[in-house]
């Protein structure tokens, strides 16, 4: 299993309300996700810096790096509606979050030469990010928050579709990080996520007169 994983538990009747206001209401969340972008930008060259000359990620580094990626993909994931409860301003790990993105302890070595390289060798992934899961995401929500607002209900193939790609995104943003050296693979995620929570079913559609 790859060392970043994403769990999303679905939830097919999310809060009409908190969906319409969802830009206005993520302003708190993008001014601390520009603060802890702003912290991320040091620590993730301090962190190339001690790989490529210890061999290692330095614990601190590592932990502090691993909850800036866990945070910008739990906020992305509930701005873009996948899940409508609020969440945490912290960069430790919420296992009762609907949002989980696992990622695991860091490796006693790693590659200096990987590192080294690293924006080189990420950089097909990070287009990918970029200009393909950004747009998709985009889309995604789009679809969702019409089908939210107007129906009370997210449908599962669009939840699907999200999972997938902020499986993806979490495991690029895991690799740019240099949090493993390992490529991110396009599969999908398998840690148990997806499972559906107690909520009202979705409206059926109105029998044809």
């Amino acid at each position: 299993m790859y060392p970043v994983t994403y769990e999303a538990d679905f939830n097919p009747a999310p809060n009409r309300w908190t969906t319409f206001f969802r830009p206005l209401l993520a302003i708190p969340w993008l001014i601390v996700a520009v603060f802890w972008g702003l912290l991320f930008a040091f620590t993730h060259f301090f962190a190339w810096i001690a790989i490529t000359i210890l061999g290692r990620y330095p614990e601190w580094l590592y932990n502090f790096n691993a909850g800036v990626v866990r945070f910008s993909v739990r906020t992305s994931a509930w701005l873009y509606l996948q899940t409508d409860e609020w969440p945490p301003f912290s960069l430790s790990d919420d296992p009762s979050y609907p949002i989980r993105v696992n990622i695991a302890s860091a490796a006693a070595s790693q590659s200096r030469l990987k590192a080294f390289f690293r924006l080189i060798l990420a950089l097909p992934i990070a287009l990918v990010v970029a200009y393909g899961s950004r747009f998709v995401l985009a889309g995604l929500a789009v679809i969702a928050w019409l089908t939210i607002v107007f129906r009370g209900y997210l449908p599962e193939g669009v939840n699907a579709a999200m999972t997938y790609v902020n499986g993806l995104d979490a495991r690029a943003l895991g690799y740019i990080a240099i949090l493993t050296d390992e490529y991110p693979p396009i599969g999908l995620d398998r840690p148990g996520g997806s499972t559906a929570v107690a909520a009202t079913p979705p409206p059926s559609a109105p029998e044809a007169a």
